[in-house]
């Protein structure tokens, strides 16, 4: 079968991240309601501690894409030689990860984390729950992958969606018609994740079998742990680098402040769906090219998304006081919004890395994005611990941004992008800072201007792809190109005698 037109790959692999957002919309003012900052704030830990423990992955399910990516056109058995064999390693792993899970989660959320004594019994009786949220996401995870190293993005995204939504709107009618308290609300999430990963495992089992328990190869699992060693170190850092910002503010200033954090923080992640579609649509389709031809697509990629992405943050830096204003409360806003701004131009650097982070890792170079998680770590955390204490969570957002453009300017550089592949990003960064210069310190009293400012930073931003981007020009060319042959063909039957 040949390879499938990576625009068409990235739009789909736009769905589940933008459903997400639309559900995220929707259930996160209601369990702020009915569960409460302080447990929100928990849930959110909760969620921080599944993506700390996402380490003992071991990097399998990125190393099943490629391996199985570069075996596209192998014999069955070999394909399902190294799949049953990365699913069972990600399950013996998860299993014994989990219990490890139970007990240091456990330790962390009762000795750490400041949480209020009334809720402390609710933490301990969902915990077994948590644990068990483990073996479930490696398990999918790594089947996830084989998927995706067929490009079959449409069929990965709709399970996504349906076991996400799943996941964010049963918890919340628990929580609304039956109890708030975490020992109803967290199983009723691990119920949906399990049904998740059978689904996952129905159409992989269909796709890639037979499968035979004898075909457990430890041969294979050397190779694909050899690939996934440096990957283990980046998936151990990464989400302690990602989260500890949560964990530091939670110490140093209670979990309700956690909340004010994390829901402008979540909702800045759910923007980086883009990059993250552009990664997760190139990262198969880079496996299987040389380097020279991969590091090509990627330069092309940088340029194309960092204008793209431009018009989504800019716009937003602009429109977050309004946002949380109008969608949670004028409270809430004062004190989350300024957080947003903050983070989005982080958010915009951390995805262009990810363009350097996909390119290194699709040519087996997963050695250099540990090296470089593992060198930021204390930096950071310094940096982080100080920020947090001096400037309350406006600091911790502000640490976040800046080790983001450290690890983006390590990772280009890491990746063999030279200045000449790195101007073209110099015009969309301008924008930005000059665009939170001045929604910090000359908007936010006018609802009608901030609307009209951030129109003008998205057309800004379009402006500057179509005079410096030689890839945005073709592309709107050819959607010009469209709607000229729509319109005629449109024209054509609107007046053809008997139309």
């Amino acid at each position: 079968m040949p390879p499938r037109p990576l625009r068409r790959n990235f739009i789909v692999n736009l769905l589940y991240p933008t459903v997400r957002i639309a559900v995220a919309f929707v259930t996160i003012p209601v369990y702020l309601r009915h569960v409460g900052e302080a447990r929100y704030g928990i849930i959110s830990i909760v969620w921080v501690l599944l993506g700390l423990f996402g380490f003992l992955d071991l990097g399998l399910s990125r190393a099943v894409t490629n391996a199985l990516a570069k075996l596209r056109d192998a014999p069955q058995q070999h394909r399902a030689r190294v799949l049953l064999t990365t699913l069972g390693l990600n399950l013996g792993i998860g299993l014994i990860g989990g219990a490890v899970l139970y007990i240091s989660g456990g330790l962390l959320l009762r000795h750490f984390i400041s949480v209020p004594t009334a809720l402390s019994a609710e933490v301990s009786g969902s915990l077994p729950w948590i644990a068990c949220l483990l073996p479930l996401t490696l398990v999918s995870a790594a089947g996830a992958g084989a998927l995706e190293s067929r490009e079959l993005f449409l069929l990965v995204n709709l399970i996504q969606i349906v076991a996400m939504t799943l996941a964010q709107v049963a918890p919340m009618l628990v929580a609304v018609f039956v109890s708030p308290s975490l020992r109803v609300v967290i199983p009723t999430a691990v119920a949906a994740q399990a049904f998740g990963a059978i689904t996952v495992l129905v159409f992989v089992v269909r796709l890639e079998g037979p499968f035979s328990l004898r075909g457990m190869d430890w041969g294979e699992a050397r190779k694909l742990l050899g690939y996934g060693g440096w990957m283990f170190a980046t998936n151990v850092v990464n989400p302690a680098l990602a989260s500890a910002d949560q964990f530091i503010i939670g110490s140093v200033m209670g979990v309700a402040s956690v909340a004010h954090y994390a829901v402008p923080m979540n909702l800045v992640l759910r923007s980086g769906a883009i990059p993250a579609a552009v990664g997760r649509t190139f990262f198969p389709r880079m496996s299987s090219l040389s380097g020279g031809a991969a590091f090509t697509l990627g330069a092309r990629a940088l340029s194309t998304m960092a204008y793209g992405f431009a018009a989504v943050c800019a716009p937003a830096i602009v429109l977050s006081p309004i946002f949380f204003r109008y969608w949670i409360s004028a409270d809430f806003a004062r004190v989350s919004a300024p957080v947003a701004q903050i983070l989005f131009p982080g958010m915009w650097m951390a995805g262009l890395s990810l363009v350097g982070f996909t390119l290194l890792q699709s040519q087996g170079r997963a050695d250099l994005t540990g090296k470089l998680s593992m060198i930021e770590f204390l930096p950071f955390m310094g940096l982080l611990w100080v920020l947090t204490v001096t400037f309350g969570i406006v600091g911790a957002a502000g640490a976040w941004t800046l080790r983001c453009t450290a690890d983006a300017l390590a990772i280009f550089w890491a990746s063999g992008m030279r200045r000449r592949d790195l101007l073209p990003l110099l015009p969309p960064a301008v924008l930005l800072v000059a665009t939170l210069i001045v929604a910090r310190f000359f908007l936010g009293s006018n609802v009608v201007v901030d609307l009209l400012v951030a129109a003008l930073t998205a057309a800004a931003a379009i402006a500057l792809s179509l005079i410096f981007s030689e890839d945005w020009r073709a592309f709107m060319r050819s959607l010009v190109n469209r709607a000229r042959l729509f319109a005629a063909s449109f024209t054509a039957k609107a007046f053809r005698p008997g139309g």
